[in-house]
């Protein structure tokens, strides 16, 4: 099974460095915004004072930085979620920009809402009178938001980019069924009515069911589509090491660098290609192997 570092990295099958953990990605975010929050209560609370000529209000500085970092911590899985648009999103830039841009515009709206009732509801419990112009301070934070979003976004991206795929050996699948494994063929052919298509076996990540056609996901994003049932595909990919996880899903156990087992007998692997797939206990016995 894949081992956890000490560093929060994860390393691969071949002992090859891969990604950070989630948690330790999280971890990142969450230190960088309490540093940009007691860096601008201490910048916001000097100018304050300068411009007004009074003593310095630190207290109030605070609040507006600490209402912010913590409405932006909880809106980090937005920007999480647009990093992995952007990683499997190579073949399909518009459909990549757009979903960024939605998330974006969530992101910054659920921000400024967030933010500004926080500040409303702490300053009545303190007893003082504080109005927040949603509409006025829009813009303003949009920009913010915009650079927030972003770093996020790419904080995400540098942890959890797929690593470099070590050369893929077909022989020894798992500890049970490696004996019986066949070379894999140098070439595959997805047929579809008229059309066949010409792939690498090697480059398969996944195989999954979708309805009456059965979709097959390659390394760089790609994919193929065709009208077949996974029950066939599954025979038909059995001795080249891609197994069934899921009565909906087969996974190239070549390409998983991370195993993690739940207490409900269900599992979760990642692939190298950033993609997550949940096993279900029924299949535990495709990465025995693996766990081993």
């Amino acid at each position: 099974m894949s081992a956890t570092e000490a560093s929060g990295t994860t390393a691969g099958p071949n002992g090859a460095q891969a990604r950070l953990s989630p948690s330790a990605a999280y971890a990142i975010v969450i230190l960088l915004i309490t540093i940009s929050c007691v860096v601008n209560t201490f910048s916001n609370a000097r100018d304050i004072a300068w411009r007004l000529g009074a003593a310095r209000n630190l207290w109030e500085p605070a609040l507006w930085e600490i209402t912010s970092g913590v409405v932006i911590a909880a809106l980090a899985p937005l920007a999480r979620r647009a990093a992995g648009l952007v990683s499997r999103g190579a073949g399909r830039p518009l459909a990549t920009a757009a979903g960024v841009a939605v998330l974006l515009v969530a992101f910054s709206a659920l921000h400024i809402a967030g933010m500004g009732l926080l500040r409303d509801l702490a300053y009545h419990l303190a007893g003082f009178s504080y109005s927040y112009s949603f509409a006025g301070e829009a813009l303003y934070e949009f920009r913010k938001d915009l650079f927030a979003f972003s770093a996020i976004s790419a904080i995400f991206w540098l942890a959890e980019r797929p690593a470099p795929a070590p050369p893929v050996r077909v022989e020894a699948v798992t500890a049970n069924d490696g004996a019986n494994a066949s070379p894999a063929p140098p070439e595959l052919w997805l047929r579809d009515g008229r059309i066949s298509i010409l792939i690498n076996p090697c480059e398969i990540t996944s195989v999954s069911s979708a309805g009456n056609y059965v979709e097959f996901q390659l390394t760089g994003g790609r994919s193929h589509l065709i009208r077949t049932t996974l029950q066939a595909q599954e025979a038909r990919l059995k001795p080249i090491g891609i197994a069934r996880v899921h009565r909906s899903r087969l996974v190239n156990l070549k390409r998983v660098v991370a195993l993690e087992c739940r207490a409900s007998g269900d599992f979760e692997l990642r692939l190298d290609s950033g993609e997550t797939v949940t096993g279900s206990r029924r299949f535990k016995a495709a990465v025995a192997g693996i766990a081993g």
